[in-house]
């Protein structure tokens, strides 16, 4: 018993049974930025189909927005950088929380990469930019945030990249047993014993209600849409009639919205 509390002063987990894309990534958020600063936390989740997008990222430039639209395929900003990736329940997605002074980019991808060859036998291993590769071909990339006390790592397959899957390697890989394999590999280097996760439910939020205020910004147009960058486009239409031969619209978007344009 001794043993187990010191395992959860020093390391927690956390598996979610929702697949809400809003819902868990306000929980990460949650995660982050109130719960002890001086535990190592693993976050272990997955969510139904949907596109996620880094922070700093232009949705019109990295997706097909009305294709999108029209599929009924959701775009979510993230709060960390990094690429755009496809989310779907054939995804799992783990984050690694840590106070700032310990946090590595490479460490925590080091310990899920681990955690694959004990387990599967699968030989991962983490690449120089900190994703997860098998036989050159990505299985998991990796974006990260840092605060004043904190810092996080989180990882998903990414599309932009030539991907493989851990099915292609084992048969034995769903999401339950990669969820059970990266919680011991955290719990052992973390405190020499298997740690009990806490299941992220319904009834856990109600425990938790600032998650509902993550999950409404999240789910904003101000903050998927109007957080990009700004941005130019240019448009050009030639014609035949006329003394015009040719028709340039140039214009800025700013928060998601067009300003001055010019022909």
């Amino acid at each position: 018993m001794a043993l187990f509390n010191r395992c959860r002063k020093n390391f927690q987990c956390y598996i979610s049974n929702l697949t809400d894309p809003w819902t868990n990534l306000a929980v990460e958020e949650w995660l982050f930025r109130h719960t002890d600063p001086s535990i190592v936390l693993l976050y272990l989740w997955r969510n139904a189909g949907c596109v996620v997008i880094g922070r700093n990222q232009n949705p019109w430039k990295e997706c097909n927005v009305r294709l999108l639209r029209n599929d009924s395929i959701p775009i979510i900003r993230r709060k960390s950088g990094g690429g755009t990736v496809f989310h779907d329940l054939g995804n799992t997605n783990y984050t690694v929380i840590t106070p700032r002074q310990n946090f590595t980019r490479k460490h925590s991808a080091d310990l899920v990469a681990r955690a694959i060859r004990k387990r599967f036998e699968i030989p991962a291993y983490v690449n120089e930019r900190h994703d997860i590769e098998i036989e050159d071909l990505k299985v998991s990339g990796s974006a990260f945030k840092i605060i004043s006390a904190r810092a996080y790592h989180h990882g998903v397959e990414s599309v932009s990249s030539p991907v493989t899957r851990l099915r292609n390697y084992s048969s034995t890989v769903n999401h339950e047993s990669f969820c059970d394999a990266v919680l011991q590999e955290f719990s052992i280097n973390y405190c020499g014993n298997i740690s009990n996760p806490i299941i992220v439910d319904e009834e856990l939020l109600l425990k938790i209600p600032k998650t509902l205020d993550y999950r409404d910004e999240l789910k904003s147009w101000d903050w998927t849409f109007g957080q990009t960058p700004e941005f130019s486009i240019e448009f050009q239409k030639t014609f035949s009639w006329g003394h015009v031969v040719s028709l340039i619209i140039y214009c800025i978007i700013l928060k998601g919205l067009v300003f001055m344009p010019k022909l």
